[in-house]
């Protein structure tokens, strides 16, 4: 029992640690602060300059640009089956 709470204590450590991060910036889609929550903690991150938050927050917005990447590869697969599927219909 002692082993797992110092690993859940390592673990929140781990977490708890700041690491630095730059949101890309545009004046347009990309312009507003980011709101990033996990578990009931909250911060929001200024766009385009270099900021310390902790690492629980920068993972959550790895999680979100990786799934992103994602559905733009599924919605490009998507778009070429459904191309594909009309040149053969003719």
């Amino acid at each position: 029992m002692s082993n797992e709470i110092n690993n859940a204590a390592s673990v929140e450590a781990y977490l708890d640690e700041y690491v630095a991060v730059k949101l890309f910036r545009d004046n347009d889609r990309y312009k507003d602060d980011v709101y990033v929550a996990v578990n009931g903690h909250n911060c929001v991150i200024k766009r385009g300059e270099w900021v310390k938050i902790k690492r629980k927050f920068a993972l959550v917005l790895d999680q979100s640009e990786l799934q992103d990447m994602q559905t733009a590869e599924m919605l490009e697969a998507e778009q070429n089956r459904f191309r594909a599927a009309e040149e053969a219909r003719g």
